[in-house]
């Protein structure tokens, strides 16, 4: 499965900077808002002399569903056909990928120490709140191959960990 991540894992890879705090925002962990509040951004290589990042974890079900109707709203796609192309293998799109996938894709640039936090950190690091009106989400399953992988994550919110090893040893999930 994680040769489908190419995509994803091909784009620019941004860090933020608010205040003193560096800020890895992940699609749908409340990037437009971090990105918002950003004093400056690093991109690709500039991220390698950064140190201890902040990374914001959200539930993982609750991610998922959020992100594929924004995908859905974004591409004027019916919600139930894209859960079947998703399913399926068919569609992959950064508004869903595990979170996972962005510590992968982090990892190409990056391999010092993160820290994991809730989603709920958020208000810590900023007060702009971007999508305070959002439009009703339609409930769907969430896939399992897209929400195990950060239920481990989830198990170690709170926790500052290197990056590199994180990686490695959840890699195997998603194959």
């Amino acid at each position: 499965m994680l040769t489908h991540w190419n995509k994803i894992l091909s784009t620019d890879c941004k860090v933020v900077k608010i205040k003193d705090q560096i800020i890895y925002p992940i699609f749908r962990v409340g990037s437009t808002s971090i990105f918002k509040a950003a004093g400056e951004v690093y991109t690709n290589q500039e991220i390698k002399e950064l140190n201890n990042m902040l990374v914001l974890i959200r539930n993982p079900e609750e991610r998922f569903v959020s992100g594929l109707n924004e995908y859905c709203l974004q591409n004027n796609l019916d919600i139930n056909t894209a859960w079947n192309m998703v399913d399926k293998g068919e569609l992959i799109d950064r508004h869903f990928a595990p979170q996972y996938v962005w510590l992968l894709h982090l990892s190409k640039f990056y391999n010092g120490p993160i820290t994991l936090l809730p989603f709920e950190h958020i208000k810590k690091i900023t007060d702009i709140h971007m999508r305070k009106t959002v439009k009703s989400r339609i409930q769907v399953k969430p896939l399992k191959k897209f929400v195990n992988v950060d239920h481990e994550l989830m198990t170690k919110i709170g926790q500052t960990l290197m990056l590199e090893p994180l990686v490695r040893r959840y890699k195997d999930v998603l194959s």
